[in-house]
């Protein structure tokens, strides 16, 4: 039975699975999502971590018809001595990534995104990482968006330059050496544990 992590805030809820699976055991288990998800953003569950049981594939799609769901792409890329391109954007570690745009497909949308976010040229697309869910709020507005996010592992092979998009709130752009990963795993959205995580494993 498939089962996906989406990130709701400061909370992480899973979706799909058996209750009584042994690795859920530590979960907090609910059987709603309508005002569920609103609370997490609200921050009223911080450091809990939820399961919706049932099937996960039907639970994503009802959350698609009850939210606004759109689709992004983004690149972890690596220049040719390992160093991880990462940006620093409204107070966060930060990797480059945006919406996918109509008629665009996925490895179009992350290659241009992170072209544009850190003003490198051509990365090439080695293979597809993993997919992130997380909901979220834009700005003042209380519609709730809920975004999937398809990461490249992406090779670079220019001449390291970077230039952050301002506009987008993207204040650095660089090149980071491993040492940094744990700093940035303490300073980045949730969903991109992950990432980092794969980095600082050696699995990529």
């Amino acid at each position: 039975m498939s089962s996906y992590n989406l990130y709701c805030g400061k909370t992480l809820v899973t979706v799909g699975g058996d209750a009584d699976d042994p690795q859920f055991a530590k979960k907090t288990k609910i059987d709603y999502y309508d005002t569920f998800i609103k609370e997490c953003l609200d921050v009223r569950y911080p450091g809990i971590d939820f399961l919706i049981p049932g099937d996960g594939d039907a639970i994503i799609s009802l959350l698609k018809k009850q939210f606004i769901y759109i689709e992004s792409a983004g690149g972890y890329v690596l220049n040719n001595v390992g160093q991880s391109l990462v940006i620093f954007r409204n107070g966060l570690w930060d990797l480059p990534k945006g919406k996918v745009e109509p008629g665009e497909s996925v490895e179009d949308a992350a290659v241009r995104e992170v072209m544009e976010e850190t003003g490198i040229t051509k990365p090439e697309i080695v293979k597809l990482l993993t997919e992130t869910y997380h909901f979220y709020r834009w700005k003042d507005s209380s519609d709730i968006y809920f975004k999937k996010t398809y990461w490249y592992l992406m090779n670079y092979k220019g001449n390291g330059k970077t230039n952050p998009q301002t506009e987008e709130g993207i204040t650095t752009a660089m090149w980071a050496d491993d040492g940094l990963i744990d700093d940035m795993i303490a300073r980045t959205h949730r969903n991109l544990h992950i990432l980092f995580q794969f980095k600082k494993d050696g699995r990529i």
